[in-house]
């Protein structure tokens, strides 16, 4: 019964990273916990126009909820494409 109380929790944003930065521009990922489906989180892309009227306002450019077994497989694949993409960065510096 623990384990169930431990793993629900309210929607609160677990993580937030830059995908992608310029003078004018901003586009960011949100990963978030959803309280009634513990076993899914919602991937969250906003972007940010720092020159628009209202330079604070962000948009929500996409939303997708999925599994957290997924954003495992998810985390591996980065993790393979960032390993070759060294292994190749190392073959063309030599």
């Amino acid at each position: 019964m623990s384990n169930v109380q431990e793993t629900i929790r309210p929607m609160s944003t677990v993580g937030e990273c830059v995908l992608s930065a310029s003078d004018s521009y901003i586009e960011t990922l949100n990963i978030k916990t959803i309280e009634a489906q513990p076993w899914l989180v919602e991937l969250v892309i906003k972007t940010q126009l720092l020159n628009a009227k209202n330079p604070e306002e962000k948009r929500i450019k996409s939303r997708t909820c999925i599994e957290r077994t997924r954003l495992v497989e998810i985390q591996s694949v980065i993790g393979e494409f960032l390993q070759s993409s060294d292994s190749l960065d190392e073959l063309l510096s030599a």
